[in-house]
């Protein structure tokens, strides 16, 4: 049975219509959000600064691009609406948000070694695979837990309120979400991993990259995987 419904003898189909709706946001994301984004991705990096920040900072990130695909955005100041939800992120995040830093550290690195050592011995190759199916787990759980975090956004009074729910509790919802759109998930890290790899490979090359939109357009990626933008107003 097909997924329409007639309205005024117009009959819809709900599945075009999410893709017209995704190929619509799509275009305006990354189009007419790009300054926006180029602000984001300049204070991201500035919260990242002291390392340990950096979870919190990937959260208030993930929090505004979502925001800005699902068309919800705040009628404030881009940069203000950041460091509220770097705020809120900060103060229900910080603990986890280090485990997450040096989680990523831990397997990036051990992946980037025995990448290397597979040219002396086979033996590598099977943890070298494992440390990048951790890489690819851990962020693809990443793109929904951090939104998850945040419960309810306050435009009128430019704040946000986190969710109540325990992390693991919230990881769990994660995790069935990258399950349940495994395909979009998996676009997104691997186009994250790849963005974020080159740009460290080819530093200071890619400094110009990093400083601008390095950051903010794996974040929008990540968006595009978790949030679904409304269809049609019926």
């Amino acid at each position: 049975m097909q997924n329409k419904f007639d309205n005024n003898n117009f009959e819809v189909d709900i599945e075009q219509a999410k893709k017209y709706a995704f190929r619509v946001r799509l275009r305006e994301v990354f189009t007419d959000g790009l300054f926006t984004q180029l602000k984001w991705n300049v204070l991201f990096l500035l919260c990242c600064l002291p390392i340990v920040t950096i979870g919190p900072a990937v959260a208030a990130l993930l929090n505004c691009t979502n925001l800005m695909v699902a068309d919800d955005r705040p009628q404030i100041k881009a940069s203000r609406w950041f460091f509220v939800s770097f705020k809120a992120a900060l103060k229900k995040t910080m603990g986890f948000g280090v485990l997450f830093t040096a989680a990523n550290f831990a397997f990036i690195f051990g992946f980037a070694f025995y990448l290397k050592m597979t040219s002396t011995s086979v033996m590598y190759v099977p943890m070298a695979s494992v440390s990048l199916l951790a890489i690819v787990c851990i962020w693809g759980v990443s793109v929904h837990l951090f939104p998850l975090m945040f419960k309810e956004t306050d435009f009128e009074n430019g704040t946000v309120t986190m969710s109540n729910e325990s992390i693991t509790e919230l990881v769990k919802q994660a995790a069935a979400l990258a399950l349940l759109n495994m395909k979009k998930t998996l676009i997104a890290v691997v186009f994250g991993l790849v963005v974020v790899a080159a740009q460290l490979l080819f530093i200071p090359a890619s400094t110009p990259v990093v400083l601008t939109l390095g950051f903010a357009l794996p974040a929008q990626a990540a968006a595009l995987a978790h949030t679904e933008p409304e269809i049609l107003d019926m």
